[in-house]
């Protein structure tokens, strides 16, 4: 069990839209099942049902269900009696008793064991239960809610989760956004974090500059809420002045929307073109760089595009014998340029089967390609 993070109100509009649904539902017994991205800020969420229910002012238990092994989980949650295991020297309540007359919010609830599940549904149906390796029935009234960074619905598909624990917890869905989808958040999050570690790294940090800001909001944050925390976190120890500027940021932090995954050189499959693939890494690659480097890399290439585009209407697309006919695609749409290439290939081959392997196609689609005009004319 852990303890809730300082709670906000964030402006954006799709949070403001939660919260209303939040404050609709709040005097009903109806159950929330809140859906996001790790570090997205779910446990935030739960905390505002907490606070603005009927149960407010009653205890408030996380527990987070992919911490635990199934013994330790099922331990976490029903408590045990003194020599229930190896390593049980006392009795210990649960998290079900430390939830009595308030609010249960399991975290991560889809890692959660199948034979946990099961005693889940159990004790939801009946709100009794036993402490391992004891024979007391107890009772506790709680109210759960649910929460997981997974697709739900797939891990009931393929039998990871309970349809019926699924359908006991579903009440209403909350789905919360990527921070990346909400820019609007970032700058009330990063002044309740200058506020929270300016006493403990003895700084008296009053706020950053747009520049700075600006780079936070363009940033893709995959680690969502929590790596912005540990961003600022980073700055302020790292400040030498009382504004948070770019320089106090390792620039390891900003990252870019779609390279959430470590980067991998693009898969090459038999038989298809991966230049569409190649294309999306290099704009990825540039992408990384501070948006100074971007603009910079942009006026460059800019003042040379007219020679790279001479270039690779001659040198690049020439056949095999460095001293023949360049190949002019200036004036040719998609379909002549093909069938141009597969042409000067053939003839450039003593077999068809080479001059298919020189482009990595196989001999049919080259001859398709050879051919193509021939078959356009015969289809019409």
């Amino acid at each position: 069990m852990r303890t809730l993070p300082v709670f906000i109100e964030l402006p954006s509009g799709p949070m403001q839209s939660i919260y209303c649904k939040i404050r609709q539902l709040g005097g009903s017994d109806i159950s929330f099942f809140i859906t996001g991205e790790t570090g997205v800020g779910k446990e935030g969420i739960a905390r505002y049902i907490h606070e603005n229910g009927p149960r407010h002012g009653q205890p408030f238990v996380a527990v987070n269900c992919g911490r635990f092994t199934a013994e330790l989980l099922q331990s976490e949650l029903f408590g045990h009696e003194e020599g229930a295991f190896t390593g049980a020297h006392h009795q210990r309540r649960g998290a079900f008793e430390a939830a009595s007359g308030g609010v249960l919010f399991l975290d991560e609830v889809a890692e959660m064991p199948l034979d946990a599940q099961k005693m889940m549904l159990r004790v939801l149906d009946t709100k009794t239960f036993t402490r391992l390796g004891g024979n007391e029935s107890l009772t506790a009234d709680f109210y759960i809610i649910a929460a997981t960074n997974r697709n739900i619905g797939q891990a009931v598909l393929e039998e990871e989760f309970r349809p019926d624990l699924y359908y006991r917890l579903m009440g209403m869905m909350l789905d919360v956004p990527a921070l990346r989808e909400r820019q609007e958040d970032i700058p009330p999050l990063v002044e309740t974090f200058i506020t929270e570690f300016n006493s403990r790294y003895g700084k008296d940090i009053k706020g950053i500059t747009p520049e700075a800001l600006t780079h936070l909001k363009q940033a893709a944050w995959p680690g969502n809420i929590r790596q912005l925390r540990t961003t600022v976190r980073t700055a302020i120890a790292l400040a030498t002045t009382d504004t948070l500027e770019v320089k106090d940021f390792p620039y390891n932090f900003f990252s870019v929307p779609g390279l959430e995954k470590p980067f991998s050189a693009p898969e090459i499959k038999e038989n298809t073109s991966t230049f569409p693939e190649f294309v999306q890494v290099l704009i990825s690659i540039w992408k990384t760089f501070p948006s100074e480097t971007q603009q910079t890399l942009i006026h460059e290439l800019s003042k040379h595009l007219p020679e790279f585009w001479r270039n690779f209407q001659t040198d690049h697309i020439a056949t095999t014998d460095e001293n023949a006919e360049l190949l002019n695609i200036k004036d040719m749409d998609q379909h002549e340029i093909l069938r141009a290439v597969a042409q000067r290939r053939i003839d450039a081959y003593v077999s068809i089967n080479k001059a298919a392997r020189s482009l990595g196609i196989d001999t049919r689609t080259l001859q398709k390609h050879a051919h193509w005009e021939e078959q356009n004319d015969a289809s019409e």
